[in-house]
């Protein structure tokens, strides 16, 4: 076996799928639902139990706040729950793109 356990646990637990999740929270100008993520890396070879271990994974980690429900107009829960991306995190990504910004300029 190559690797030790550490290094094997760790790249087992990074989705594949992830880097695409993100940027989709990332562009996002709404809150996004499990459906959504689902058709984001639909063709790419993900399964659903792939799409559920990241969004687990990501709002247990803080990378991503669950927002609940839509609510109809007398207040009842309504559509699938909904996520969007930590603000920490949104913040991050914005300083992050500053500094790749200025490295291109």
């Amino acid at each position: 076996m190559s690797g030790d356990f550490t290094e094997r646990r760790d790249t087992d637990r990074r989705s594949v799928y992830g880097d695409l999740m993100i940027a989709a929270f990332t562009a996002a100008r709404r809150p996004l639902g499990f459906a959504d993520l689902s058709q984001i890396v639909e063709g790419r070879g993900a399964t659903l139990s792939d799409v559920a271990d990241w969004l687990a994974t990501a709002r247990a980690s803080g990378l991503i706040v669950d927002e609940g429900f839509e609510t109809a107009p007398d207040g009842t829960p309504m559509g699938p729950r909904l996520f969007v991306l930590a603000p920490a995190m949104r913040a991050a990504i914005r300083v992050d793109r500053r500094r790749v910004d200025r490295r291109a300029a």
